[in-house]
């Protein structure tokens, strides 16, 4: 199995690959342009790796919650190349994927200057994505853990004591898309949608 797993929902999109059992993931900065760099970073990393989208047996893609744009270049690219090679798709949202490894707390990502995207993990499984401000976060963790993917970039926005970093993320990406391969829980055409915690701006502007 060469599963190859592509998440652009945040500033630093991840490409990650699962060839037979080895892990390889590539980081693209956040000063990249998902639109302009990710066919480019992709081809090299496969190129780093030796081998061609045609080895590829399964597409992985993770659907939301982030930037509108980033989340439809990551998915139209996914299911071009399923489209094109006949290939099965297993996918979901960055606060599944991440549930296993952080079994009980609360996650935030962010979301604007302001808000983060939020979400409480209990057992295992991850509850409602919710838009919050990050002035309510501290009330919303109520003491537990809260798991952000990127310290640096929210703990001056969020007043509260414990926080822990998802480190080592594009493996946790590629334990959980493996998982799903394995377990035959692909991924429908019909089915394969981002996930959104809240209107797009022009849908906004719309409804007012």
């Amino acid at each position: 199995m060469i599963l190859l797993c592509i998440d652009t929902t945040k500033q630093k999109a991840i490409i990650a690959l699962n060839n037979n059992g080895i892990k390889s993931v590539h980081e693209i900065p956040e000063s990249k342009k998902h639109s302009e760099a990710l066919l480019t970073e992709l081809e090299e990393f496969l190129c780093e790796n030796k081998i061609t989208i045609n080895d590829v047996t399964h597409l992985g893609a993770v659907t939301g919650p982030g930037s509108f744009t980033g989340i439809r270049i990551g998915m139209a690219t996914i299911k071009a190349f399923s489209f094109a090679l006949n290939l099965p798709i297993v996918s979901d949202n960055y606060f599944n994927v991440v549930s296993n490894f952080v079994q009980n707390g609360c996650v935030a990502i962010k979301n604007t200057s302001t808000s983060v995207y939020f979400s409480n993990i209990t057992n295992g499984t991850a509850g409602e994505i919710e838009v919050v401000n990050n002035s309510d976060v501290s009330t919303l963790a109520n003491g537990k853990t809260l798991f952000v993917p990127d310290f640096e970039q929210l703990k001056d926005a969020i007043s509260y004591n414990n926080i822990s970093e998802i480190k080592n993320y594009g493996n946790i990406l590629i334990d959980y898309l493996t998982l799903k391969v394995e377990n035959g829980n692909f991924t429908k055409s019909s089915e394969f949608s981002p996930t959104y915690a809240q209107l797009s701006q022009a849908e906004r502007n719309l409804k007012n």
